[in-house]
Formats: C-alpha cells, sequence, structure tokens
C-alpha cells in the first residue's frame, strides 16, 4: 500500500496528492498550506492548460451560458477547475462564476438546460451545484437559492426524471447527493436531510452492481467503467463513492457488492485504471484511458478506506 500512496503523494499531480493528504491520510491542512497548495494546482497540467484558453472576457469556447456544448464551453471549464481543485480565490473564476449565475439562473435557482434535453434536468442541478461548493460559494445568495430549489424539486418529485419515462434516475440522484454531501452539517436544515436521506434509500434499494433501477431502456454500460472526470452519466464508483460520504458502512447490503467490484478491478500492481474518458470531448485531456489513472486510484481508495473495507 505504501508504493501506491507514495504514488499518489508524487508532485506531478498536485492536485492528487493534496485530496490524498486530507482525504486518505487525515491530514490537517491549514490555511498556509491550501494556500500553498492551491497555487502549485493552478500552475499544474490539465489546469494551468484550461486557464490559458480562457478569453480575455471570461468565457471558454464561446461567449453563451448554457450547460452546452457538453464539455467545451464556459460551464464545464468550471466544473472540470473545481473538480482539479481550483477554488474561487484563483485569478478570473469569481468574475466568471458571477457572470454564469447572473446569466443562467432562474430566479427560483434552477438552472435549466435549453436544448435538446430542456428543463430543470436533476443532474445538471446537481453537477452546477457541485462546481459552485467545490469552488467555495456556499455562502453566496445564488449558491443557497439553488439548494433550496433543488430540495424542493426532490421533495415533489422524489429524483424522477422526463427523459426516464417518469421514473426515477440514479444518474441524476447521485449528481445531487454528490453536491448536498458538500453542505456543511452544521448548515443543514431539515429539506437538506430530507434530500440526502431521500437519494440514499432509493440508491440502496438496489443492488448499485446489479444497476437494476427502474427503467424501459436497456441498461448503460457507462454504469460499469470508471472514469474521471464524469458528466452527466455516473459509475458505480462515483455512486458508491457517494453514498459511503453520508456515512453508510460496508455492512449495508446492496454495498457489498459494489466494494467487491471495486476492489476486483484492481491492477495486480494496486492502481486502478481509466475505463471512461472525455478526452477529446473536452478543451484539454486529463489523464490517459486504459492507463493507471491516480484520479481513479485516489477515488477507489478513498472509498474501501472511509468504509472501513480495506485499511491503510
Amino acid at each position: 500500500m505504501d508504493n501506491i500512496i507514495n504514488w499518489l503523494l508524487e508532485d506531478e499531480n498536485p492536485s492528487v496528492k493534496f485530496c490524498t493528504k486530507r482525504e486518505i491520510l487525515g491530514e490537517k491542512i491549514d490555511g498556509a498550506q491550501t494556500k500553498y497548495f492551491i497555487n502549485t494546482i493552478v500552475n499544474s497540467e490539465p489546469v494551468k492548460s484550461i486557464l490559458s484558453l480562457q478569453n480575455p472576457g471570461g468565457w471558454w469556447y464561446e461567449n453563451t451560458y448554457s450547460f452546452n456544448p457538453l464539455y467545451r464551453n464556459t460551464f464545464w471549464q468550471l466544473y472540470f477547475l473545481s473538480q482539479l481543485g481550483v477554488k474561487r480565490e484563483v485569478k478570473g473564476i469569481d468574475r466568471i462564476v458571477k457572470l454564469f449565475t447572473k446569466n443562467m439562473q432562474t430566479e427560483k435557482g434552477s438552472f435549466p438546460s435549453t436544448t435538446r434535453y430542456s428543463g430543470n434536468l436533476l443532474c445538471m442541478q446537481g453537477i452546477a451545484l457541485e462546481m459552485l461548493l467545490r469552488f467555495g460559494y456556499f455562502n453566496e445568495e445564488f449558491t443557497k437559492k439553488a439548494i433550496a430549489f433543488i430540495g424542493d424539486l426532490v421533495y415533489r418529485n422524489d429524483y424522477r426524471c422526463k427523459y426516464r419515462q417518469n421514473l426515477r434516475c440514479p444518474w441524476g440522484t447521485v449528481k445531487i447527493l454528490k453536491a448536498f454531501n458538500l453542505i456543511p452539517k452544521e448548515n443543514r436544515n431539515a429539506l437538506v436531510e430530507s434530500t440526502i436521506n431521500k437519494a440514499t434509500k432509493f440508491i440502496l434499494s438496489h443492488d448499485i452492481v446489479e444497476a437494476n433501477y427502474p427503467r424501459k431502456n436497456k441498461r448503460s454500460s457507462h454504469w460499469f467503467l470508471f472514469g474521471f472526470p464524469r458528466g452527466f452519466q455516473s459509475d458505480i464508483l462515483e455512486i458508491t463513492s457517494a453514498v459511503v460520504d453520508t456515512g453508510c458502512s460496508k455492512n449495508v447490503t446492496n454495498l457489498k457488492n459494489a466494494f467487491k467490484y471495486i476492489l476486483d478491478k484492481r491492477l495486480n500492481d494496486g492502481t486502478w485504471k481509466m475505463e471512461f474518458s472525455l478526452n477529446g470531448k473536452m478543451l484539454v485531456d486529463i489523464e490517459k484511458k486504459n492507463k493507471p489513472s491516480k484520479w481513479i486510484t485516489y477515488l477507489a481508495l478513498r472509498t474501501l478506506i472511509k468504509c472501513g473495507y480495506i485499511s491503510l
């Protein structure tokens, strides 16, 4: 295990190094250390390349504010940067996030899709909120409005999606659960707790590996391929990690097969590979497909260690 941890701690990927120190090794990282890591992250690949493509006006790819074109426009660059550990203090982030929320968020707090798949899509609401929270915008009014809107949406529709024949959507559920897990516990009201509890109950009502959630179409192959970063799709690793973050243990029935599935994907050298990639669809590629991945290895280890399935 030590050699894998040392691999994750290499300076070549300061984003994974920072996450490993904090989330796997449990190190307390103070303000000065956090600032140092953010500076190193900004000057590392692929963050540096994404930031270099930002237009002087603040936007990426085209001067529009929407979820499309997928993975290439301003929203997606912000989302990817947030996943890589960039914070709002980084030059240019605050300005464009506020332009994005001003131009795309409705008065009620939602971020609607306006193209082929239109409306307040669960997956996109969760992804947008996760981005805001990872950047550090919890106390902003636009973030609070998004949280309230999603909570109300789940209260009324219980994670149902019109593009799944109005059945509950596990992809949308996990995106919202990932975002709501980031809300500080001391700031969670009854609606936030209810949203988390409903998501966890729905996910765990089925065997995650079997992915036998209600559907009318065939099961997606995306479910079984580990990838980072993910778009609107999900996989067994992402959904298991999100449930573990709610506090679920290794003894929960419908998690046991998921933990085994994740561990069985481990390579002989102790790493996990990137099986699914958005490379070629994004403006800047992140790691290499079908190669050992620091991001997937970090996420898998974090999930298995946090629930007590394996130990350091």
